[in-house]
């Protein structure tokens, strides 16, 4: 039994299991950066697109995609995957900048894990 051989498969599955955490992380980042940036300027894409669309058609998308909606018993609630917007598209500027370091953070954790995967040979 060699034990350096056994310590570094470990450190190897350790490692990369990280690794795949942060791609998995750098994702969902990206998903939610998606997200703001859609819900920021998805007004003006709303608008654009309805206004080449049948009305009922467009009223049809327009209540699927409103962030309010009625539940069954006539109250309002809120939708948990859309966000509430005005239409100021600077509003979500220090949220996307938080984002965008969380990516980079990320994605220098990867190069982190993939360098010392390199190094394990």
């Amino acid at each position: 039994m060699d034990r350096e051989q056994i310590a570094r498969e470990v450190r190897r599955r350790q490692a990369q299991e990280v690794l795949d955490f942060e791609r998995e992380r750098e994702q969902a980042i990206k998903e939610q950066i998606e997200l703001v940036i859609a819900e920021t300027h998805g007004g003006r894409v709303d608008a654009a697109a309805f206004g080449r669309m049948s009305a009922e058609d467009a009223e049809i998308v327009r209540t699927e995609l409103t962030p309010v909606a009625l539940d069954d018993r006539g109250s309002f609630f809120e939708r948990d995957d859309v966000i509430l917007l005005d239409d100021e598209v600077d509003q979500h500027a220090e949220e996307l900048a938080r984002l965008n370091d969380e990516l980079d953070d990320c994605r220098r954790r990867q190069r982190a894990f993939e360098a010392y995967l390199e190094a394990l040979g």
